[in-house]
């Protein structure tokens, strides 16, 4: 009936143990080695903002000593000069005062949006919402086009169509305010445009046709849902447009006249808008080759340190807006919501819907007058299309008079075809070229090993919600839209000045290394991010260690996006002007010494010869550069754009694709198509006359006047019933 108690037998201590060790299996030196490189490149990073922001502040304090902060921002008064003859008091003497300075770039900046904003808003509701697939594609691949434009390419075509044409409105050169500020728009424009697309498309599908299901119209529903819903993003999006106006440097030292009296105040409206500016960026650039001493060069820190705090000030602005609905539902969900237990049985219900409140011809009066007045709708549609139209082709026809100027000028150009080896009794742009290339290759190797570390760390070994992985991010976001001339004073005076490197490939790429980490990182990590989940479990599963999932199934999966970023990042060398011009010098000569030679790229070429101005020869080769270095960096974008959509192309080759375009644009029937589109104009020409006609208005009025009355007797008689119950 009862079972004996077995003894407990005690395992042998000299037998082994087969019990199964659940514990984390050791780490291989191998990846011990690898997350400690990953570790350090990360740290790399995060120290080069730092170190680059200590810098700044600590060689921009002498100039805060002399003056005080506030003093410097507020007051004035730029009047470089030698240290011995600074003077607070004497107006003959040297003073460092940005007030007048920070009043231009921010009136610039203000004015560049005036422009930028509505064009951004309504181009890319349009292109969201009312083109083909196909027609985007098309569309936002020249806003792309637009955006590889060089800076320098800006300023040489602003120099030669912008300004000229606010000369004929009664500007005294073509170096003014509103020059630089309608440049500066449309420079800013492709980057807004772009984010704003972005967003619009990520609003659900949803969204649109419940609205359009509750019988409100496309324009309501594009103006009042959708851009609605992707706000917070749009208003990040201007906010990125602002940055890139602040600073912008060489593009503006060409065209905003650089003048040290500033805003115009005395020569009536025009004399205010078509004043000789000079901005904070443009500052820095144009004097800190040539300064007149230390409290000169510490005044020009001190206003990249301004640069820097205004751009902190913006990512945390777009980082606090990008975060709204976070912010608004974590402040929802501190309140508390009382719920009356008894408001079900409160609640009266007709079941058998014998006393209705409303007749028939009441209710259906009631559906019609809150629905918008037809012909108000109507109205405001047509408005809201006219906008949207007007926006995308001017946004479209810019571009193609931007397009259009450099290619044609860059083959006239062709007449001085010795500028391919010779420019002014200096080498020509062949040799341009080949120090670009070897700046490209030299930048790589230092960019291309940090990039990929901290991106490595980011998506494989960091936490996602940490703070130390949100603050690197922050940091990143941070030195991707630090100006770039601020870059380049703190290589100038590290590596030339303070390391005694002669103005070399090899010191500028060390400089524009710190340029593309940002940009490079944020590439690679969405490559790597891509890959997915459950290709790497089962790499896991297979018994592979980390390392060996990220170097045989992360990486080999990521190498499209990788080879994308890389070549994205090889474009942003070539147009990169401000560094390059600090750090390699501008003599036309070719790289015989290699790493170590001196010399002009082809943005730093195209810099120099619009900067003698006047056209003729030197402005004709300029746009000759100009075409060379679109070319190679349209190609780039191409190239990336190919790496990108590699998968979706399959074996369809490029020229069966190019053979059926030509074949379509052969047979198409331009005939019927434009009398399709000219009846259809007519008949909506018809309808819009029939609803401003004075018989349909007069109806619409009366229309309107009985519903009026039969709501008004209905409100009347509800009440009545109230006040009775």
């Amino acid at each position: 009936m009862f079972h004996k108690k077995s003894k407990e037998v005690k395992p042998d201590k000299n037998e082994p143990d087969f019990k199964t060790n659940s514990s984390r299996p050791k780490r291989t030196p191998s990846e011990i080695g690898v997350k400690g490189i990953v570790y350090l490149l990360t740290l790399i990073v995060v120290a080069l903002l730092l170190i680059i922001l200590v810098f700044v502040a600590v060689k921009s304090g002498k100039i805060f000593n002399k003056e005080g902060f506030f003093k410097f921002i507020f007051v004035d008064r730029w009047q470089p000069g030698p240290d011995n003859s600074w003077s607070a008091d004497n107006t003959t003497g040297s003073y460092y005062g940005i007030g007048g300075i920070i009043a231009s770039t921010l009136l610039m900046m203000v004015i560049a949006l005036l422009f930028a904003v509505p064009l951004t808003l309504f181009s890319a509701l349009f292109i969201s919402e009312y083109m083909g697939k196909k027609t985007q594609k098309f569309v936002m691949g020249v806003i792309k086009l637009m955006a590889g434009i060089p800076s320098v390419v800006w300023g040489l075509f602003a120099i030669d169509q912008i300004g000229p044409m606010f000369m004929a409105m009664g500007a005294m050169t073509n170096g003014n305010l509103m020059t630089a500020s309608f440049t500066l728009s449309f420079m800013a424009l492709p980057t807004m445009l772009s984010l704003t697309y972005n967003a619009l498309q990520n609003v659900p599908d949803a969204y649109r046709y419940a609205s359009l299901g509750l019988g409100i119209s496309k324009e309501e529903t594009t103006f009042g849902i959708v851009r609605r819903s992707s706000t917070p993003k749009i208003v990040s999006a201007v906010i990125m447009g602002m940055a890139r106006v602040i600073g912008e440097t060489m593009a503006v030292i060409l065209i905003a006249g650089n003048s040290a009296a500033g805003l115009n105040t005395h020569d009536g409206f025009n004399g205010f808008i078509f004043s000789s500016v000079k901005t904070l960026a443009g500052t820095i650039g144009l004097e800190i080759l040539e300064n007149a001493g230390s409290l000169h060069e510490s005044a020009l820190f001190a206003i990249g340190l301004i640069l820097f705090i205004l751009v902190i000030i913006i990512n945390l602005v777009v980082l606090l807006v990008s975060n709204t609905d976070n912010i608004r539902k974590y402040f929802h969900n501190k309140k508390k919501v009382k719920v009356n237990p008894h408001r079900s049985a409160q609640i009266d219900v007709d079941v058998n819907n014998e006393n209705k409140a409303f007749n028939d011809y009441e209710l259906k009066t009631i559906v019609k007058a809150s629905a918008a007045n037809k012909t108000s709708k109507s109205v405001k549609s047509g408005i809201a299309l006219f906008f949207m139209w007007t926006s995308t082709i001017i946004v479209l026809a810019f571009a193609a008079w931007i397009f259009g100027v450099v290619i044609i000028k860059g083959l006239m150009g062709l007449k001085h075809i010795e500028a391919f080896v010779t420019v002014k009794g200096q080498a020509g742009i062949f040799a341009a070229l080949f120090t670009t290339i070897l700046l490209i290759i030299s930048t790589l190797i230092f960019a291309i090993p940090l990039a990929l570390g901290t991106a490595i760390y980011l998506t494989e070994y960091a936490n996602k919600k940490s703070f130390f992985t949100k603050l690197i991010r922050f940091m990143i976001n941070l030195l991707a839209s630090t100006p770039s001339i601020v870059f380049g004073i703190f290589g100038l005076s590290v590596f030339i000045i303070m390391f005694k490197l002669p103005m070399s490939i090899f010191a500028s790429s060390l400089t524009m290394a710190i340029v593309v980490i940002p940009m490079l990182t944020s590439n690679f990590e969405d490559a790597l991010s891509l890959v997915p989940n459950n290709i790497k479990e089962a790499g896991y599963g297979l018994g592979l260690s980390k390392v060996k999932v990220l170097f045989k199934i992360t990486i080999p999966n990521a190498m499209n996006g990788l080879v994308t970023g890389v070549i994205l990042g090889m474009a942003k060398i070539i147009g990169e002007t401000a560094p390059v011009y600090l750090t390699l010098g501008t003599a036309l000569r070719m790289p015989s010494e290699g790493f170590l030679a001196s010399g002009a790229t082809l943005t730093t070429e195209i810099y120099m010869l619009a900067s003698e101005g006047g056209g003729g020869e030197a402005t004709s080769i300029a746009f000759l550069f100009s075409l060379v270095t679109m070319i190679l960096v349209f190609f780039l974008n191409w190239l990336s754009g190919k790496m990108t959509n590699k998968k979706e192309t399959g074996s369809l080759k490029w020229y069966i694709k190019l053979k059926n375009w030509w074949s379509n644009l052969i047979h198409f029937d331009y005939a019927k198509w434009f009398k399709d589109g000219w009846n259809k104009f007519k008949n909506n020409c018809k309808i819009i006359r029939h609803k401003l006609s004075y018989k349909h208005l007069k109806e619409v009025h009366y229309e309107n006047k009985k519903r009026k009355k039969i709501i008004k007797i209905i409100e009347e008689r509800e009440e009545r019933r109230s006040y009775e119950d």
